[in-house]
């Protein structure tokens, strides 16, 4: 089965258009008759605010605002909701601001709903649950719920946000033990494309609940989220281990990747990075494998990397809600600054290819020595076991990608933008080389590793598009909720 590629371009509005909505929505805003609650505010362009309100992570294909509003309750979401719809208004609701798609940036001139003041975390050790609110991140749970004795499955980085993660999936190191994410989430509340406000769950609104877990973000804004929580494995001791080796290591290292596809243990996860180091004026593979368990087993797991002698490399033990802030040598620092441009595009495999990944590292490193711009693009790999996450029906939710064995990420930045053109245009070409070899039938691709351009079949699966169309038609017929990965109203 072969789907076609449509490039999605960022809508230009006229400047005139531009500036008439931008003076509609702030006198919506400051209309006196909406009686915002004390605790909301709202940002307008030259604001000294408002800059660092809408500054996102990544600033390529960004979508652009008018104003800001940033509820202080979910009356006021619901109120702004509601508005938005009444009067035409665009909006996107934000957590984290990471977003990446190129969808984003279709939104041009709109509102922005900044939902960071809903960042409580409570978590119940007793009944091994925990509840956030709708903009809380990786990095602010952990404390708790160590605290606690708990842990939940979580992303690698500390400052995405947990809800938005969930939705799409939600992938990471402990996914061999827990599954993904989303498989964790009990219940949703959320302001619907009517401005009501629900609550979602297996007996509430169970058709909703099944379509929010992989394809969330067309169905509304979320309030607070509630999840199952795990006692901590190995009394929250993790095994880090990092790693640096030399380029021409690539083809020893991914066939040790590859030979392991079958049988990685559910405690072990590896994500290498494969770039340009500008130092040396050399690649490398940067390597991270965490081992969930104790140290002389973590060791074992891993003996096949220390046997080919990385330059660098650091074990250590580290409690659990330390990992995500110290591995792979303390990068997530470097990865959560905002404001850079990155142009994403994914492909999930259930075929390790390392001949493939030779190939595609080699092409890539022929593009950064003829473009020096763009040497800080890279080739990631993100490799889990499945085990936990194949468990799990396939039908139980919307998510369709349950076999994936490895994530790869072709991650293109510059800081020219004349490199823009020849880095997407290199990794348009490395994506097509890695989806025949991914052994998918068409591209399959993580919703939100997706670049923006794939068919919709490649992030929801064409097994899933039928009832999540007819749940689209059903719960946001206007396409309220639109700027993610949007899905259509009917399928085929």
């Amino acid at each position: 089965m072969m789907f076609s590629y449509i490039t999605i371009l960022a809508s230009v509005i006229p400047l005139s258009a531009a500036a008439a909505a931008s003076a509609n929505i702030k006198g919506l805003l400051q209309d006196r008759s909406n009686k915002w609650s004390a605790n909301t505010t709202v940002y307008f362009p030259g604001d000294a605010e408002f800059s660092n309100e809408t500054l996102r992570w990544n600033e390529y294909s960004a979508p652009t605002f008018a104003a800001v509003v940033r509820p202080g309750s979910e009356q006021d979401v619901q109120k702004v909701v509601k508005l938005s719809i009444s009067n035409n208004i665009s909006f996107l609701a934000t957590g984290g601001r990471h977003g990446y798609g190129t969808q984003f940036g279709k939104l041009q001139n709109g509102l922005e709903i900044d939902m960071s003041a809903f960042d409580m975390v409570q978590v119940d050790k007793n009944s091994s649950m925990m509840t956030v609110g709708g903009a809380v991140h990786f990095g602010d749970i952990v404390d708790p719920l160590y605290a606690a004795g708990k842990e939940i499955q979580t992303g690698s980085a500390t400052c995405v946000g947990l809800v938005g993660a969930t939705l799409g999936g939600g992938i990471g190191r402990y996914q061999g033990l827990h599954g993904l994410i989303l498989d964790a989430l009990v219940s949703l509340r959320i302001v619907t494309a009517k401005g009501d406000i629900v609550t979602v769950s297996n007996s509430s609104h169970p058709d909703l609940f099944w379509a929010m877990r992989g394809a969330g973000t067309n169905f509304g804004v979320i309030l607070s989220a509630t999840y199952r929580v795990h006692d901590l494995t190995n009394g929250g001791q993790v095994m880090n281990a990092d790693m640096i080796f030399p380029g021409t290591a690539n083809v020893s290292f991914l066939d040790i990747v590859q030979s392991m596809q079958d049988k990685i243990p559910k405690e072990l996860s590896l994500i290498a990075s494969m770039a340009y180091n500008s130092t040396s004026k050399m690649s490398e593979i940067i390597a991270n494998l965490v081992y969930v368990g104790p140290e002389d087993a973590g060791r074992e797991a891993i003996k096949p990397f220390l046997d080919l002698k990385p330059t660098v490399h650091e074990i250590s033990m580290l409690p659990w809600n330390q990992l995500n802030s110290k591995a792979a040598f303390g990068a997530t620092a470097l990865e959560c600054e905002k404001g850079g441009q990155h142009s994403m595009f994914g492909v999930n495999v259930r075929n390790v290819s390392a001949s493939t990944y030779v190939d595609v590292f080699e092409k890539l490193d022929d593009f950064w020595n003829s473009n020096p711009a763009a040497q800080g693009s890279s080739f990631s790999l993100e490799f889990f076991s499945n085990s936990a996450m194949e468990a799990v029906p396939d039908d139980a939710t919307a998510y369709p990608w349950r076999d994936t064995k490895a994530y790869l990420m072709l991650q293109m930045t510059w800081s020219n933008a004349s490199a823009a053109e020849s880095a997407n245009a290199v990794a348009e070409e490395l994506r097509s080389e890695l989806v025949k070899s991914s052994g998918y039938p068409y591209h399959s691709v993580y919703v939100s590793y997706a670049h923006g351009d794939e068919p919709l079949e490649s992030k929801f699966g064409a097994s899933k598009l039928p009832r999540l169309a007819a749940m689209k038609k059903e719960w946001d017929p206007d396409n309220v909720f639109a700027y993610g990965a949007a899905l259509p109203m009917k399928y085929p």
